[in-house]
């Protein structure tokens, strides 16, 4: 069976590209996506950190642009507002597109002192970041089941709350959680604004939030034995839990994808993108694992590494300014041979 492969349609480099990539780019883009047979396209999240436009609301606009393909965020930080507000704001984009989202959540990353002013915004700091995610899902997914919802929880408090309407689906939108950090080799580097020294150079993660509340697990920078470990890891604690994974478990892989002739230049010209994307410079270890590039096949043969580990759709962060000309040709190349399932 064929993978998922969507199309990261870049909110945040339709602000940091200007001209080159705006956002009726993007917009244009993620039709055009549709067009090319891509399975879903999906955007992020940040206030400060990784400035960008709002997510939500430029999914709403991508639902009336297009009429099939799924809607996604890669990831949505859920803790740097209300959940009751994303519960409501996300039912009304999952009626609004007929039903073809799927929530991405996750921490949320960036350099350490912006991470800090963004959850300031809302009163967090990082000690408390992950508690208000784990309640923030809980108490969103309970909205969208029923009414008269009462949670008790150290950072939100509900007392009989109802939203008073439903998303499309029932009981509600696929939730995917992000797990899963590449710890960088030296402090300063990678995209993660948290460093040990004495997991440096690991692929480290906390598997019990995907294993209790996922529909589905996003990851990005593991190695195909890594993603299989975790998804391992994933279903020996929901089982620990007495949770049944729900089927089909989406198992996605976040990555960084150019396709180019030349190998050597496709990863400079990657590479510098990632850097300007997450305002840090990249260890090479962060950059071999994270981005994806060459010649199509290539590329194809370590998507196939992945699916061999259990990888069932790919969330492509498209690592060049020229996103419409290397959407096509992402289109072009390399879904068909994801598509024919070819031995590599």
């Amino acid at each position: 069976m064929s993978p998922a492969v969507g199309v990261y349609v870049n909110n945040r480099a339709a602000v940091f590209s200007g001209a080159r990539f705006g956002l009726d780019d993007l917009v244009t883009l993620a039709r055009r996506a549709e067009e090319c047979g891509f399975a879903f396209v999906s955007v992020g999240d940040s206030v400060l950190a990784k400035p960008r436009w709002s997510p939500i609301v430029t999914l709403a606009a991508v639902a009336e642009a297009t009429g099939t393909i799924g809607l996604a965020t890669g990831i949505l930080q859920p803790h740097l507002r209300h959940p009751v507000t994303v519960a409501q704001e996300w039912a009304t984009l999952d009626a609004l597109s007929g039903g073809r989202t799927a929530l991405g959540v996750g921490l949320g990353t960036g350099p350490p002192e912006l991470v800090d002013a963004e959850l300031a915004l809302v009163g967090l700091d990082r000690r408390r970041r992950a508690r208000a995610f784990t309640e923030a899902i809980e108490v969103i997914k309970a909205l969208w089941a029923g009414d008269g919802v009462d949670y008790e929880g150290r950072v939100y408090r509900l007392q009989d709350a109802s939203i008073g309407l439903r998303p499309v689906q029932r009981p509600g939108p696929p939730v995917l959680i992000a797990a899963g950090v590449f710890v960088a080799s030296q402090r300063g580097f990678g995209p993660n604004d948290v460093f040990d020294e004495s997991m440096a150079s690991t692929f480290v993660g906390r598997w019990d939030r995907v294993a209790r509340l996922g529909d589905g697990w996003i990851t990005g920078m593991a190695t195909p034995a890594e993603l299989q470990a975790g998804r391992d890891a994933i279903s020996a604690a929901a089982q620990a839990a007495g949770r049944a994974l729900p089927e089909p478990f989406d198992v996605r892989v976040n990555l960084f994808l150019l396709v180019g002739d030349d190998a050597g230049a496709a990863r400079a010209e990657g590479s510098a993108f990632m850097e300007d994307y997450h305002r840090r410079p990249m260890d090479d270890a962060s950059i071999d694992r994270w981005l994806v590039c060459g010649p199509a096949e290539a590329c194809a043969e370590r998507l196939d590494a992945y699916i061999g580990a259990g990888a069932t759709s790919f969330q492509c962060v498209l690592a060049t300014v020229d996103q419409r000309a290397q959407m096509e040709r992402v289109a072009a190349e390399l879904l068909p041979l994801l598509e024919r399932g070819r031995e590599l």
